[in-house]
């Protein structure tokens, strides 16, 4: 005989009551008493773990309401459409567009000297005059190979840690910035070019690290003239290589100037309706774009025949600060290590920029655009080691 199973309870009378419910553990409102060791919100006191065993982020970002900035003044671009607007000064870009063409027919051989000839090479005339003609200097051994890559080592790591997020104020960077070698092949490639400066006055103007030269910022009618500007006004950029890299160099002066119009002239025939290609570079073939049309920001520069250089690490590149550079490799490292000729207008610039870098800010021509910016840590005169650097970096006046 079949046993009888029991019949099951009415659905209403399953039900948990109340009382049951507050008996039952994983009933809700799940309000336990006792709270698991690793349930939320996890507010472990840590005031038992040393504050050496604590982990930390290699940095913060933040969003800053104030930077301390110069004046921005007006961009290439901006500039040349400015004189556009006068009859004076269409007048102007048209005569120095003719010009540039004419010069741009020679480019020569870059000039390179070891930085233990260059005062000498300099001091001769017909050199010096051959500098400024084409405008690029390639200074050799300006510090030895290990010295060099030690930074590099540095600074890589540095970047690393900070995912790659821009940093102005590392150990080998204001090593590498006051180093006597360095500010004497900078302010001597500066008295080259300028020979109204000097190199003992020169300044230095803080950047960021790169793999490729940073783009023209020159702006001006007289392309070596210095400025009383409150920006960082030089008409001389300068490099040092912290690691073998190539660069793409114009060795033509004349080349700022061009890269600076060519947005503003369009040619009347393509390429393909010459036999030879000097006829689509020969200046017939250009006209000034109409008043008011875009300008091509992205052209072609088709005038100029860069030469590529290999720079060694302890290298220093000084270039005209309007001439188009390009990296012709990704592997590189260089630091900008820009000369600023001694002007009120600098004066006051490394002033904002020793503030700066002692609050961990970025330099003062660096935009604040509202992105968010890895913070660095404060500095003071103490990391500077050599006078000469202090001065160059805006102390001691």
């Amino acid at each position: 005989m079949l046993a009888t199973l029991p019949r099951a309870a009415p659905r209403a009378a399953r039900r948990l009551t109340t009382a049951h419910a507050l008996r039952s553990p994983l009933a809700p409102s799940y309000n336990h008493t006792i709270r698991p060791a690793l349930a939320p919100p996890y507010n472990h006191p840590l005031a038992h773990i040393p504050e050496a065993d604590r982990l930390k982020a290699p940095y913060a970002f933040s969003l800053l309401k104030a930077h301390i900035s110069e004046p921005a003044g007006p961009t290439r671009t901006e500039w040349v459409a400015s004189l556009l607007n006068t009859k004076e000064g269409r007048e102007w870009v048209q005569a120095a567009w003719d010009a540039t063409l004419k010069d741009l027919a020679d480019q020569p051989i870059a000039t390179e000297v070891t930085f233990q000839t260059l005062s000498d090479h300099i001091a001769d005339a017909n050199n010096a005059k051959a500098l400024k003609v084409g405008g690029s200097i390639v200074i050799r051994d300006v510090l030895r190979d290990p010295v060099a890559e030690a930074w590099a080592s540095e600074l890589t790591e540095a970047l690393v840690s900070r995912a790659h997020s821009p940093t102005y104020y590392t150990d080998a960077q204001i090593a590498a910035r006051a180093d006597p070698s360095v500010l004497s092949a900078t302010g001597q490639a500066l008295k080259a070019f300028i020979p109204a400066s000097t190199p003992e006055g020169a300044f230095v103007r803080i950047d960021a690290a790169t793999v490729a030269p940073e783009q023209p910022t020159w702006v001006g009618k007289d392309i070596w003239a210095i400025e009383e500007t409150a920006s960082p006004s030089t008409p001389v950029h300068a490099y040092l290589a912290l690691a073998r890299t190539e660069v793409k160099v114009p060795t033509s002066s004349a080349a700022a100037t061009y890269a600076l119009l060519r947005p503003f002239f369009a040619p009347k025939k393509s390429r393909i309706s010459f036999y030879l290609p000097t006829g689509y570079t020969d200046a017939s073939n250009w006209a000034m774009r109409a008043p008011g049309t875009k300008p091509e920001l992205d052209a072609d520069l088709v005038h100029v025949r860069p030469a590529t250089i290999s720079l060694a690490p302890g290298d220093v590149l000084a270039t005209h600060a309007g001439q188009p550079l390009q990296a012709a490799d990704a592997s590189g490292l260089l630091l900008p290590v820009h000369p600023l000729p001694a002007t009120e207008g600098n004066r006051a610039y490394v002033a904002l920029q020793r503030a700066s870098f002692e609050a961990g800010l970025p330099p003062p021509h660096v935009p604040a655009d509202g992105t968010p910016i890895a913070l660095e840590d404060g500095g003071n005169v103490t990391m500077i080691e050599s006078w000469g650097g202090r001065r160059a970096l805006g102390y001691g006046f």
